[in-house]
């Protein structure tokens, strides 16, 4: 019932990738281009898609430097496939890629998670007990999620195959939002969407599942499927202008969403989502917020977690220092990528504590930014590259239809004009399903694209 036909997809893949691949190709900086003799230890932590697309860069513009990855986990996946999961388009195998298999030959890789860093020193200890130094640290250790924060909540409720609630953000859990779409779309009933007030990666996830729900319960003319979505923010995105599209999308197709709606706490036997309703104010100069509790009954619920970063950032010192409780992002300039406080320590991907950059798509920009800045600062001249925050979404809003979100510090960035800044097309929804998986995985990620 979401098929796309043959000839669409025969189409695309002979008019698009050509053009899909040079718009989405990366400059990078000239001081990058000439590889350098320069041999600095370098040490990556995270092996995720920006650790091994940095490690891979690296090896491309310094050959004799000594590049070392540290990651227990031997498996990733291609996070940005969990909506097309939920879609029924792709499933988990679709997904799942080894380690092994993209690290460069040439990077040295250490099975081990990091415990702490000791950036006075150079050093960081792994999980154990081995103490490593570094010249250059970069991190890139993605976010965690932290499900346990709304009472009655647990990452094992939504692995668990029979309880009702479910997050796009995790391989079993895309697998049980397709579950509870076919359920949905079937005999109907109440999907609740609820989402945090504090920085998420691709924070449009959550919002594709329920737009792609109801675009397939209309076209089943399921009647009793209703669909309420409730963020904790006073906006449907970071970027003004595609916030009130969004917007806009949910009233014009009558779909239910309330801002300001912080989730706090889950009955799961009665199934019932409670709610702090915040409500901002002023009294005598001071910003306050007022709360008022909320329950709202569900049968499926969909959850974004809130999101923070690995805890030997914060116990290091190397967190943001504006008492960002929420996530404690890595304190580096939003432009140089380069640690506020140590120099040869910069960050890229989720755990950069940036104002916009928590998508695949900001790595793309970020690993020529940092590869540029280390080398700049081998060679003691000013750092002169720099990341403009560029994050991008696909942002599917009906089957066969997606609006490709684009925007950067200062505002919308569309890498096409044709394909518009808030314009639904099918071109979007095709480059989403079947461009961007292989430019990722067989291109990005080994530094190509």
């Amino acid at each position: 019932m979401n098929e796309i036909p043959k000839s669409r997809r025969d189409a695309l893949k002979i008019f698009t990738l050509g053009s899909a691949l040079a718009a989405t190709s990366v400059t990078i900086p000239t001081q990058a281009k000439a590889a350098s003799d320069l041999s600095p230890n370098i040490a990556i932590i995270g092996a995720g898609l920006g650790g091994i697309t940095m490690s891979a860069h690296l090896i491309d513009i310094m050959p004799k430097a000594n590049v070392t990855l540290y990651d227990a986990n031997q498996t990733m996946h291609y996070e940005p496939g969990f909506t097309l999961i939920a879609a029924g388009v792709y499933t988990t195998k679709d997904t799942k890629y080894d380690k092994a298999d993209l690290i460069n030959e040439k990077v040295k890789w250490i099975k081990q998670n990091v415990q702490s860093v000791d950036p006075n020193n150079n050093s960081l200890t792994t999980n154990d007990g081995n103490i490593y130094k570094y010249d250059y640290l970069i991190i890139s250790t993605g976010v965690y999620y932290d499900f346990q924060s709304v009472k009655g909540l647990n990452a094992d409720i939504i692995e668990d195959p029979n309880s009702k609630i479910t997050s796009i953000y995790t391989p079993n859990g895309a697998t049980k939002s397709n579950k509870f779409i076919q359920e949905l779309v079937k005999n109907g009933g109440n999907a609740l969407f609820a989402e945090p007030n504090t920085p998420s990666k691709c924070g449009g996830a959550n919002k594709k599942v329920n737009m792609l729900l109801n675009d397939l319960g209309q076209k089943n003319n399921q009647k009793s499927l209703k669909t309420i979505l409730c963020t904790g923010s006073a906006n449907m995105l970071s970027s003004p202008l595609h916030a009130k599209m969004i917007e806009q999308m949910y009233i014009q197709r009558d779909m239910e969403y309330k801002t300001r709606h912080l989730l706090v706490e889950v009955d799961t036997i009665n199934q019932i989502a409670k709610f702090d309703k915040l409500m901002p104010y002023t009294q005598d100069s001071i910003q306050k917020i007022a709360k008022e509790r909320v329950e709202i009954p569900y049968d499926y619920l969909f959850v974004v977690p809130r999101m923070k970063s690995a805890d030997f950032i914060t116990q290091a010192g190397l967190n943001t220092s504006k008492g960002d409780v929420a996530g404690n992002w890595v304190d580096v300039d939003q432009y140089t990528l380069q640690h506020k406080k140590y120099p040869n320590i910069f960050a890229l991907g989720d755990c950069a504590g940036v104002p916009k950059g928590k998508t695949g798509a900001s790595i793309r920009k970020q690993y020529p930014v940092v590869g540029a800045n280390i080398l700049s600062h081998l060679k003691n001249k000013p750092l002169e590259a720099k990341f403009d925050g560029y994050t991008a979404c696909p942002l599917l809003t009906r089957y066969g239809k997606a609006v490709m979100v684009e925007f950067n510090y200062k505002g919308a960035a569309p890498t096409l004009e044709c394909m518009g800044s808030t314009r639904e097309s099918w071109l979007n929804w095709a480059v989403k399903v079947y461009l961007m998986k292989p430019m990722v995985m067989q291109a990005m990620i080994h530094a190509k694209a």
